[in-house]
């Protein structure tokens, strides 16, 4: 449920979104309580893809509990007074002891007197699954959420007639939380990690990487799934106070696409998002206007059980700066792919240093970096992979960005979106996220600038962010391969 990039999500978006802009504008509406929905309705399609997010992700984890955003996406699941339990009215005290007897444990060190067994009588009052059970039960598909560095993310793919469902369910869980099963979860998101980190020869260097990168205190400095000493020493008083601040309904945004019209879903939205109530006083988000400190751009080396590789990252710009985002974005895609840069000259072109290479700009909502990934060929050293990259960054400020190069960058854009189009859900996400980081309307003025970009865009970008003083890189040697 976590991810390294939210504008590398988004760069494959606002392509699909962009090129149809005329007949895909939004309906958007803004409740009393300041939540935002965007409509898009399509009729004639079965399901309805919905999509809520809150403003707000990992960056907003406080100082030693790294992972608290994530915890609360799956907490969420718990319920509320109405789904979930068999009897608020006898589950809510034992709830409540459960909660300070596991806060004495954690503190302590050591299992309070009575914990297992309060535990024991909770879960026999509670329907574990029944929140996903009701909405299974209605044919509903998809149902998931996902963290981010600066949103998290619920997702539902439900029948059309049963869109009323969806306005009573997710909002119930917003209006009465219940953190149910808070250990199961802390255990779940560790599963996660083990899977998606630690299980990857590489995935506890490139999480290294990112903190080196950043630097401490920087709030991308650590993944979304958290840091597992930090998540096992958080306390439900920690998930609550971070719903509380965070999602509030003027931080929430709500996406709809397929057969629902404005009109039905303003009104569904008055009715059961509009119990939400907005906070008198706002608990101020760790990360919301923080000047993120300038990353440390410090470079690691070190051994894997895995392909000797590269990771050249440099410093770039914020998800709002739009002008250098896009030409970053198009000199991304002009070195990826088959019949890109990296391929022809790394992988099959006279250097032939390379088993495999790709870039990507990552844009977010702080900050950004421009990221190439270069996978040793056989029999290539480590040290020769870096120069090589090198070399073909002059090749191309020499002015090997020919038109042809970037007007098949352009096609490729413009077919990913009309392949995309038809995606309701690509669609609903691609919309909230946009939302967001700053405004949908930023997707539909994406493609409109990125077939403006000239070789001398790319030129001047490289220029001024491609910088080799000014980067940070990953070297890492195969084990067995070192000292040879």
């Amino acid at each position: 449920m976590t991810s390294r990039g939210l504008a590398v999500f988004l760069f494959a978006a606002t392509s699909s979104l962009a090129a149809a802009s005329p007949s895909l504008e939004p309906t958007r509406f803004t409740l009393d309580n300041g939540m935002t929905f965007l409509i898009v309705e399509r009729p004639g399609r079965p399901l309805v893809s919905a999509v809520w997010a809150v403003r707000g992700g990992s960056a907003s984890d406080p100082p030693g509990r790294r992972g608290l955003a994530h915890v609360v996406e799956h907490l969420l699941y718990g319920g509320s007074r109405t789904i979930g339990t068999r009897d608020w009215e006898e589950e809510a005290p034992l709830l409540r002891r459960w909660e300070r007897l596991y806060e004495q444990s954690v503190r302590r060190g050591a299992a309070a007197s009575g914990l297992d067994r309060v535990e024991q009588r909770l879960t026999a009052l509670q329907r574990s699954g029944a929140y996903a059970g009701v909405y299974a039960r209605a044919g509903a598909l998809g149902i998931d959420a996902f963290t981010r560095h600066d949103s998290t993310t619920f997702q539902t793919l439900l029948p059309k007639e049963k869109i009323e469902l969806w306005f009573w369910m997710e909002s119930d869980r917003l209006l009465e939380p219940v953190f149910r099963g808070f250990r199961r979860e802390l255990a779940v998101v560790e599963q996660e990690r083990r899977q998606r980190i630690d299980s990857s020869p590489a995935g506890t260097w490139f999480e290294l990487f990112d903190a080196a990168y950043w630097g401490a205190g920087h709030p991308y400095a650590h993944s979304p799934g958290g840091e597992r000493l930090e998540v096992a020493r958080l306390l439900p008083a920690d998930a609550r106070s971070h719903f509380e601040a965070l999602y509030r309904p003027d931080r929430l945004v709500a996406v709809l696409v397929g057969d629902v019209s404005p009109a039905r879903a303003r009104e569904l939205a008055k009715r059961y998002f509009g119990r939400l109530k907005r906070p008198g006083r706002r608990e101020a988000d760790p990360a919301e206007n923080t000047v993120a400190p300038t990353p440390a751009l410090e470079s690691l080396e070190g051994l894997c059980d895995c392909p000797s590789q590269v990771e050249i990252r440099y410093r770039t710009v914020p998800f709002a700066a739009a002008g250098d985002a896009v030409a970053l974005d198009v000199l991304a895609g002009l070195l990826n792919s088959r019949s890109g840069r990296l391929y022809r000259d790394l992988v099959v072109g006279e250097d032939r240093v390379a088993f495999a290479a790709s870039a990507e700009h990552v844009s977010r909502q702080l900050d950004g970096y421009f990221a190439v990934r270069i996978e040793a060929g056989e029999g290539v050293e480590l040290p020769e992979l870096t120069p090589a990259w090198d070399g073909l960054l002059e090749r191309i400020l020499a002015g090997g960005a020919v038109d042809r190069e970037l007007d098949r960058v352009r096609r490729q854009l413009l077919t990913d979106s009309w392949r995309q189009l038809e995606q309701d859900a690509g669609v609903a996400h691609r919309l909230a996220a946009a939302e967001v980081l700053g405004g949908w309307r930023q997707l539909t003025e994406w493609l409109d600038a990125a077939a403006g970009v000239s070789a001398s865009d790319l030129e001047r970008v490289i220029d001024r962010y491609l910088v080799t003083a000014d980067r940070a890189v990953l070297s890492l040697t195969r084990s067995g391969d070192a000292g040879r």
